[in-house]
């Protein structure tokens, strides 16, 4: 479990967002709270901003646990040499949760399951269930949004900013590697499965911080659902001890 002591960040996760080149008229920027803070697993609050859509992607990306042998599924570029979670931009007209699973067999070879996790979250729960059972049921929400500034060589999109929704997934004890699942450019990616100690001097940047949280709500997770099964078998135990019939009072066995 990660410790209480406040993440770390690399400097260019901490550092203060450009300003924006419009006059406070056309968009007005209002003042961040100085006594918000956040999480010990975010980085700190932005400044209101409005993007159109020329100027951002959205991206989805997952970190894929095996349960069974507690560990992560990493990518491997082989050619550029570092290690990265299968992510990467939605196509047109797909969901952000199709994008997931799709960079992720694309880009890891594996077929990947979303994983319920527990986990807080801000998304109001459907009618008929109280915010008390939502809060303690595991979900596949987004559980965690990175944004970054790009810029490309293009003058079809030049650059702007960057928006990626990160799922937790999961893969079984005997999945099998699929080989050429990715795109042309993708055929030198290697998947390895590692645990997290090592996973986590894998990858860099933003993706170390996605990787600690969705470690420690799988590890919450692992642990609650440890409690639920001792409860229900301690309940059950009296039920199973009052159904077994007393010896000399069991009936004959008929003949």
């Amino acid at each position: 479990m990660a410790s209480n002591k406040r993440t770390t960040f690399p400097s260019f996760l901490s550092g203060k967002r450009r300003q924006s080149q419009h006059p406070p008229s056309v968009i007005p920027q209002q003042a961040v709270p100085s006594a918000l803070q956040l999480s010990q697993w975010s980085t700190g609050i932005v400044p209101d901003s409005a993007w159109a859509s020329t100027d951002i992607m959205l991206g989805a990306g997952m970190v894929v646990i095996q349960e069974k042998t507690e560990k992560v599924l990493v990518v491997y570029e082989t050619k550029k040499k570092y290690w990265f979670f299968p992510r990467g931009r939605k196509d047109l007209g797909e969901t952000l949760e199709q994008a997931a699973l799709r960079e992720a067999y694309e880009e890891s070879g594996y077929r990947v399951d979303f994983l319920p996790l527990l986990h807080s979250h801000h998304q109001p729960p459907p009618p008929g269930i109280s915010h008390a059972e939502a809060r303690h049921t595991p979900s596949t929400e987004p559980i965690f949004m990175s944004f970054r500034a790009y810029s490309l060589p293009s003058i079809y999109n030049p650059g702007g900013e960057y928006l990626t929704m990160w799922y937790a997934g999961t893969i079984p004890e005997d999945a099998v590697r699929e080989e050429g699942t990715g795109m042309a450019d993708e055929q030198n990616y290697r998947s390895y499965l590692m645990p997290y100690d090592e996973a986590i001097k894998c990858v860099f940047g933003q993706e170390v911080p996605v990787l600690n949280y969705v470690w420690a709500c799988w590890l919450k997770t692992k642990q609650e659902r440890a409690k639920l099964l001792k409860k229900e078998a301690e309940e059950s135990a009296p039920l199973q001890a009052n159904a077994e019939p007393e010896n000399g009072n069991e009936e004959p066995a008929s003949v």
